[in-house]
């Protein structure tokens, strides 16, 4: 996906945005059969569809679909913690894609990410069709339901031994906003004349993130907090705006073969 970006990736980043892919690092590489490539955003793109389908033939691809409403919502989520400048609440940003009638605009890179992530049906087909045997689609509920089975079935399509009965996931959830505290912000925001004076006594870039970046890392550290829930009545709302996606995931058999689903 390296290049000009084809849709907004963020608010704050709009369609032609540069993506620079981040060097693989292969030093600890050991000859394992898979090397695994996630991103939140290939499933959007034409780019890594043709990559994969023209250049990567045996490569497996896994597609977890989630509920648009949760979706949507955790975007804006992860907006809030990551991105410094980014300081819509939730309520601003579910009032403006009401004002956009809820409709997906590529040009509109304020409400792109909650209006057109959550649309995953169109994108998955696409990937389905193209790729076929090589594409699993997993409903994100069946990772909830039954972890282990789940993560078995994909390593029987891998061909890989399965994990063992009672093994345990580890739980990773970075829910939260970026921490307010004032010495957080400080770190994720210093002063400029501080900016400058690095750039003077330390002009290599290189050298600078070696030596910030472990002690700026703290200020962006998301700090736990409950998301804002949502009324019924806009529960209802974004159903609506999203039923043909709601459907599809309510459905898959009725639209993709159901070899190529895992679901439990």
């Amino acid at each position: 996906m390296a290049g000009a970006a084809e849709f907004p990736t963020s608010p704050l980043h709009p369609r032609g945005s540069t993506i620079i892919a981040p060097q693989p690092d292969y030093h600890k590489y050991t000859d394992e059969p898979w090397i695994i490539d996630k991103s939140a955003f290939h499933v959007y793109s034409d780019r890594a569809l043709s990559a994969v389908r023209d250049q990567m033939p045996t490569a497996r691809v896994i597609i977890t679909l989630r509920d648009p409403v949760a979706l949507m919502l955790s975007m804006h989520q992860e907006h809030s913690k990551r991105l410094v400048e980014y300081n819509t609440n939730q309520t601003d940003m579910f009032d403006l894609a009401a004002s956009r009638g809820f409709k997906a605009d590529i040009e509109d890179p304020l409400t792109w990410s909650f209006l057109g992530f959550p649309r995953l049906k169109d994108p998955t087909l696409r990937w389905v069709e193209a790729l076929g045997n090589n594409v699993r689609v997993i409903p994100l509920s069946s990772i909830k339901n039954d972890p282990l089975a789940t993560m078995n079935d994909v390593l029987e399509w891998l061909d890989l031994d399965e994990l063992p009965t009672g093994t345990e996931f580890p739980r990773h959830n970075e829910g939260g906003g970026m921490n307010p505290a004032g010495w957080a912000r400080f770190l994720r925001q210093p002063p400029d004349f501080l900016i400058s004076a690095a750039r003077i006594l330390l002009p290599s870039h290189r050298l600078r993130r070696a030596i910030f970046d472990p002690l700026r890392s703290p200020g962006f550290k998301p700090k736990a907090a409950a998301r804002e829930p949502i009324s019924e009545q806009q529960q209802a709302i974004l159903e609506a705006a999203f039923s043909e996606e709601v459907e599809f995931l309510a459905d898959l058999e009725a639209h993709i073969d159901p070899a190529l689903i895992i679901s439990h």
